[in-house]
């Protein structure tokens, strides 16, 4: 059977205070770390010629990541990066611009559940989700 591989470049603007990332593929765990630096994550799958789900979960986000001034007013706030999305060495950055993620959050508790497009940036608790098909490049075809 032939393999896919997966590669993203991801980055935190804050590295002295880190938040958590997951990359799951079909609610499988293939990364999980704290970003504390730029880093490039890869791994391959097996290409079946079916639907497949790759989910990057923000955690551990709170109040100790926001920085305010006296009156409340956000000055930064931790986030991730992720960027530079590639299926065998071919970025996708063109089908994410056309059709962006869905990146699902609440504000970290702070508002109600919403869905948001995803562009490269995560600064709240939430989901950001890519749905495919293997052959990968037949999904590519289609999309770009």
């Amino acid at each position: 059977m032939d393999k896919v591989n997966f590669s993203c470049t991801v980055n935190t603007n804050i590295p002295s205070n880190p938040i958590n990332l997951q990359i799951l593929l079909d609610d499988v765990v293939m990364f999980n770390k704290r970003i504390t630096e730029e880093e490039k994550v890869s791994f391959d799958f097996d290409e079946d010629e079916s639907e497949h789900v790759l989910k990057f979960l923000i955690s551990d986000k709170n109040e100790a990541h926001i920085m305010r001034d006296d009156d409340g007013n956000v000055l930064d706030s931790t986030e991730i990066s992720i960027t530079d999305i590639s299926f065998d060495d071919l970025d996708i950055t063109n089908v994410i611009m056309v059709s962006p993620l869905t990146y699902k959050h609440n504000y970290n508790g702070n508002g109600e559940e919403t869905v948001d497009k995803f562009y490269n940036i995560a600064g709240c608790n939430g989901e950001i989700t890519l749905s495919f098909t293997t052959p990968i490049y037949l999904w590519l075809l289609e999309n770009m």
